[in-house]
């Protein structure tokens, strides 16, 4: 099980950096003209876990999505843990650390953290 501590960025730096090359990857392949925040990343990671790249979806789906990639990035941290995919395909995850009491700095690194993580595990960075 990762921890914050024991991740490969190790700077708040280094963070930013690789998480700028993250966004402008994204951009860059997925031709997205707009501004790429945690929450924009987090619905690109949910469409693909839901592997419905092409379906229409409604706002309350939208966060949704936002909220599966959130525990999905967060498996490897202790956070959460996936339990079952429902009959639509959608995933569910049982939270097993509180996150939330993090303080907001550290829920956003935490997060920046989970989602270089994520990439790199599926080859998308290096």
């Amino acid at each position: 099980m990762l921890s914050l501590r024991t991740t490969l960025v190790t700077t708040e730096k280094t963070l930013n950096e690789q998480w700028e090359t993250l966004v402008q990857k994204l951009k860059k392949d997925f031709s997205l003209p707009m501004q790429l925040d945690i929450d924009k990343v987090l619905y690109l990671i949910g469409i693909q876990e839901l592997g419905k790249p092409h379906e229409t979806f409604s706002k309350e789906d939208k966060i949704n999505l936002i909220h599966i990639a959130t525990c999905c990035v967060l498996v490897p941290f202790g956070y959460y843990f996936f339990e079952y995919r429902d009959k639509e395909g959608w995933p569910f995850y049982r939270r097993t650390k509180d996150h939330l009491s993090l303080s907001e700095k550290e829920q956003h690194t935490l997060l920046k953290e989970a989602i270089l993580y994520y990439f790199r595990n599926i080859d998308y960075l290096s």
